[in-house]
């Protein structure tokens, strides 16, 4: 049986974060722990979360002092966690939710049948209700010859992982030029070295698990896209991971 830790960050998303815990809570697969990240809000959603969790020991809230962004908070939420290298981290936006109830039992089949160590799918725009039916599995040549850095971009949401996976990415590729962990473009800086990690143990999911809110007014793309693009060809141009052998 999978165990999951599931890893929330949020930033004053008052409006949307009920349908995001409440996603959570509703999932039928039971066998998950849920750390969720107050980065420094200033509206109410501590608050409403705070009183969503209070009486389900499965979920975690941790209020953070100073600013930290999304990137540092998904790692200190996974440290946090302290999981085994099987357990699976499925990272979930604070101001997005899962489609359905039966998400976690939808990565449960595919993570039993295949044996992958990372999967990435398909989702819905809201409120929109578009979905990115574009999206596919990086293909066997792009998998073969390990440049998914040169392809474009297929990993996104539902995103989910093996710890084992991971726990091997070095930390100098969480962080900027300067040192500093990455504020945009982070979900790239661990997707590749994982998938280049993984090798053919990759699955992607056709079935909607994920709705990617596109109302938020803080969105990364909508104030921060230049900023984005810069990092997103600093990311792509450094070495890539030898595929993991495992034991």
């Amino acid at each position: 049986m999978n165990h999951y830790k599931i890893i929330i960050p949020f930033y004053n998303v008052e409006n949307w974060i009920k349908l995001c815990v409440r996603s959570v809570i509703a999932q039928k697969y039971t066998d998950f722990q849920c750390i969720l990240i107050n980065d420094c809000s200033i509206d109410n959603s501590k608050v409403v979360v705070k009183d969503l969790i209070k009486n389900d020991s499965r979920f975690v809230l941790l209020n953070n002092e100073n600013k930290k962004y999304a990137l540092k908070n998904i790692i200190d939420g996974i440290n946090y966690s302290n999981p085994k290298d099987n357990d699976i981290i499925l990272t979930l936006d604070g101001d997005d939710w899962l489609h359905k109830e039966t998400v976690l039992d939808t990565l449960n089949d595919v993570y039993n049948n295949t044996k992958c160590l990372i999967t990435y799918g398909n989702y819905a725009e809201f409120p929109s209700a578009r979905t990115m039916s574009h999206m596919q599995r990086y293909s066997e040549d792009i998998i073969n010859n390990n440049s998914y850095r040169k392809d474009i971009w297929k990993a996104t949401h539902l995103r989910t992982f093996k710890f084992i996976l991971w726990k091997n990415i070095e930390q100098k590729d969480f962080l900027d030029e300067d040192g500093n962990y990455l504020d945009v473009t982070w979900d790239m800086a661990f997707m590749f070295p994982m998938l280049e990690m993984a090798g053919n143990k990759q699955e992607f999911i056709k079935d909607i698990l994920y709705v990617y809110n596109r109302l938020n007014p803080i969105n990364d793309d909508k104030i921060k896209r230049d900023r984005q693009l810069y990092y997103e060809r600093i990311i792509r141009n450094r070495k890539k991971y030898n595929k993991l052998e495992l034991k």
